[in-house]
């Protein structure tokens, strides 16, 4: 059992490290199947027989029932449309239904040991460290007008796995005491990680670097005198920087300067059109199988509404909409209970930085990276339950 419990704990870390490579099919041995899919699988296998273990039950009944009920009424919903399934597993939502089994096979693992989260959380900047590494030799990398791509990964969605790794390191040095060699550690992190969000010329992700670390200082339970010392200095830091990032990137330059001046940041008529086809499908949606074919109905585009909660109402109506704002206000509870206790900031800006990102997401609900992130939320959150329950016996 000690032998099973280390391969599963080695499992996921190469799971989580594999999370930046999403896409990625090296060998062109497998088709469609990932480094991530495959590990994802390697996990599941090692995983169970530490279901024992692992499984918490408060996990599933808090958070992976709503998404359970969620994915029924899509369900049903795709029943009631006339939309023919190429195959029976699209009435369901398979991608999205294996993401949810396996944030919580993640979350349960985690919350287990106490202190598995921060090397996941390691695992996690590592991974995006060798990124910059392999893009730094021209490995796995590609542009798309302009804009970076690596190992076939969509600019923006990069841009945030950057940025959710910048804040990650930011927040660990704000927590921390203060000392010379950990700003040094720090700068030599977030340096590389911030050059990949500005080579992806993602808004979404630019604009998520000063909200993040705004964020950080704000919710910091540090003196007023310490405080705003960090905000006049970041506050010169972030002039410099969107200075050097307007001139050093034009492609970014121009994206934004289009969204300021025109009001549209490339997603106006996709909501619009979802807003009429949610209008016209309030209660039963119009399934998992019907969105796409609804969008291109009412915005003239064949592409889903780029914002997952729109998403969810689109596609299981009201109802649907309802269970799965009841597992987002589970995780909202959650890390609010968990800075208030802990005074952590790290896992708040996550959760928010993601929030963010999420309704703006192209296919967000079936990426992998924010089921991760879910995962390590709620994790955090058990552990801190776990914490106070044992301070009250005592």
């Amino acid at each position: 059992m000690k032998f099973f419990q280390i391969l599963n704990k080695y499992c996921l870390f190469f799971l989580v490290f594999s999370i930046t490579f999403e896409n990625w099919d090296p060998f062109k041995l497998v088709g469609s199947y990932s480094v991530t899919y495959l590990t994802s699988i390697l996990y599941i296998g090692t995983w169970i027989p530490m279901i024992k273990r692992n499984f918490s039950l408060l996990i599933y009944k808090k958070y992976v029932v709503p998404l359970l009920f969620f994915i029924l009424i899509g369900f049903i919903s795709t029943a009631f449309n006339t939309i023919v399934l190429e195959e029976f597993k699209q009435s369901y939502n398979y991608r999205v239904l294996l993401l949810v089994f396996l944030m919580m096979l993640m979350a349960s693992h985690i919350s287990s040991e106490r202190y598995l989260i921060v090397k996941v959380l390691n695992t996690y900047v590592a991974s995006m460290i060798l990124v910059f590494i392999l893009f730094s030799f021209g490995i796995g990398e590609s542009y798309e007008k302009g804009r970076l791509m690596l190992f076939g990964e969509n600019p923006n969605l990069l841009g945030m796995k950057a940025v959710i790794a910048f804040l990650i390191v930011a927040a660990k040095a704000l927590d921390q005491k203060f000392s010379i060699k950990r700003v040094f550690v720090s700068l030599a992190l977030c340096i590389p990680l911030v050059s990949l969000v500005l080579l992806t010329a993602s808004r979404g992700a630019f604009l998520s670097i000063f909200i993040g670390f705004s964020i950080l200082i704000f919710f910091q339970k540090i003196s007023v005198f310490k405080k705003t010392i960090i905000i006049v200095f970041g506050g010169f830091s972030s002039i410099f920087f969107f200075s050097y990032a307007m001139l050093s990137n034009p492609e970014l330059q121009r994206r934004l300067m289009h969204s300021i001046e025109q009001g549209d940041i490339g997603r106006n008529d996709l909501w619009v059109g979802a807003l009429e086809a949610i209008n016209n499908n309030l209660f039963i949606g119009v399934g998992f199988t019907g969105v796409l074919s609804e969008m291109l109905r009412y915005s003239g585009r064949y592409i889903d509404p780029h914002n997952v909660f729109l998403y969810v109402l689109m596609s299981s109506g009201i109802l649907g909409f309802i269970f799965f704002m009841k597992f987002i206000r589970n995780v909202i509870i959650s890390q609010y209970l968990t800075y208030k206790i802990t005074g952590k900031t790290m896992y708040l800006v996550i959760l928010l930085i993601m929030l963010f990102n999420m309704s703006k997401a192209g296919g967000g609900i079936g990426k992998i990276l924010f089921w991760f992130l879910f995962a390590i939320l709620i994790a955090a959150g058990n552990e801190v339950v776990k914490v106070k329950e044992k301070d009250l016996i005592k």
